[in-house]
This record gives structure tokens, C-alpha cells and sequence, in this order.
């Protein structure tokens, strides 16, 4: 029983010391409606209950052109390269062109992150075996969780685990976890796959007036 658990641990450390390489072009697994993934709707609050009640999806964030947030990124029909370094590891999503960094310094949050937050957060990973973990908070209450509209409050927190199958397949497992909209922690999975090698993150072009086409002069005289 010993020796199994010190060959256990053996290569879990094996594992860290020499993580997979994700470095490529991924496919996401486009979930619209999170829901749907998780196979009903999430553990509302009272709160987080109306303010789904009274969602308008002409109310899109995107709409306005303004970044994604963390979750959508990866629930969009767009796809995302990970480049991957000892010390960070970068999501370049072609969605708005935004990026994603997750730093893997071993250094905390910025203490005042939760006072001033970002559209995409602030995310620390570790390894675990074989598996991605990232920590992610700090992240502003202007996105949506998914296209179909639902809301998270600037308390929420994500933990994701991305774990590599084989050479074609990425397994995501994401946890919203925000006391404001949600009674209790919630999970989904779904699985990226490997893009051609060929392909490459395409140009994504958001023009932030336009809608405010009618108000827009011409040079007719």
C-alpha cells in the first residue's frame, strides 16, 4: 500500500515538473445558453432569479463592443491560441481579439484587485498532476456569462480545470461560484479540439458607434 502511494505520488510530481504542452489553436465548444450544458437552470437567488426574469438580449454587451469576460471567451463559436511559458500562459481569443494572461508565478491576487475590476479578470494557475487549475476573480459586472444573457455580479469567482485528453482535445470543467446572483457553486464541462495546422486567429473587427450611423455626417455637399 505504501509503494503504490509514493509511485502515486511520483508521477503526480512527474506530471507538474513536466506539464502537457497546450501551445495551438483550439476549437471552442460553443454553449450558448449555459443552462443547457448544466441541464437546468443554475441555483438562483432571489436576485439573480429577476434579474434573468428581465434580461433583453438588445442589451448584449457585446453589442456596445465591450469585452467578453472569461466565460463567454470560451462558450463563443470563435476559436483561441494558447501560448504557453513557465511563468504565464496566454489565451489569445479571436472573439473582440481580446486576450487572456494567467500567471503561474506562484504570486497571489493584487490585493486591491476586487476594488478595481476588469472585464477578464485577474487569473493564477497552478498545476495539478496533469491538469490546468485557475483561479479567477476580479472580474467586472459588465459581461455575461454566456450569449443568452446570464448576468454574474464583480463577486465572481472562477475556478477552471483544463486537462489535456489526448493531442486533439482540451477538457474544460469551469465553476461560477457568486453569492450575489447564485445559492451555491455550479459547474459545467465541455471539451475544445485541436484546430488544422493551418488555421490561425482571423482579424475581429467591433466599431463601437455603430449605432450611431443615423447621427454620422457625409462629405456631400
Amino acid at each position: 500500500m505504501k509503494s503504490l502511494l509514493l509511485l502515486t505520488l511520483f508521477f503526480a510530481q512527474t506530471a507538474t515538473l513536466h506539464p502537457p504542452d497546450l501551445n495551438g489553436f483550439w476549437n471552442n465548444q460553443y454553449t450558448p445558453n449555459l443552462a443547457q450544458a448544466l441541464g437546468h437552470e443554475p441555483p438562483y437567488t432571489p436576485y439573480g432569479l429577476e434579474r434573468w426574469k428581465r434580461v433583453d438580449t438588445k442589451n448584449d454587451p457585446t453589442g456596445l463592443c465591450l469585452p467578453v469576460g472569461p466565460s463567454r471567451a470560451f462558450t463563443a463559436p470563435m476559436p483561441f491560441q494558447i501560448v504557453q511559458g513557465p511563468d504565464v500562459i496566454a489565451f489569445l481569443f479571436e472573439y473582440q481579439t481580446i486576450y487572456r494572461m494567467v500567471y503561474m508565478d506562484g504570486k497571489p491576487h493584487p490585493p486591491d484587485i476586487r476594488e478595481y475590476p476588469e472585464f477578464m479578470g485577474h487569473s493564477v494557475g497552478h498545476w495539478e498532476g496533469d491538469t490546468l487549475v485557475i483561479d479567477t476573480v476580479g472580474i467586472n459586472e459588465r459581461s455575461w456569462l454566456d450569449t443568452v444573457g446570464h448576468e454574474h455580479s464583480a463577486q465572481l469567482h472562477l475556478i477552471e480545470r483544463l486537462q489535456k485528453i489526448d493531442d486533439n482535445q482540451l477538457k474544460w470543467t469551469v465553476t461560477y461560484d457568486d453569492p450575489v446572483f447564485f445559492t451555491q457553486p455550479w459547474s459545467i464541462t465541455r471539451t475544445f479540439t485541436r484546430g488544422k495546422s493551418i488555421d490561425r486567429i482571423m482579424t475581429y473587427s467591433c466599431e463601437e458607434n455603430n449605432k450611431d450611423v443615423e447621427h454620422l455626417q457625409g462629405n456631400k455637399k
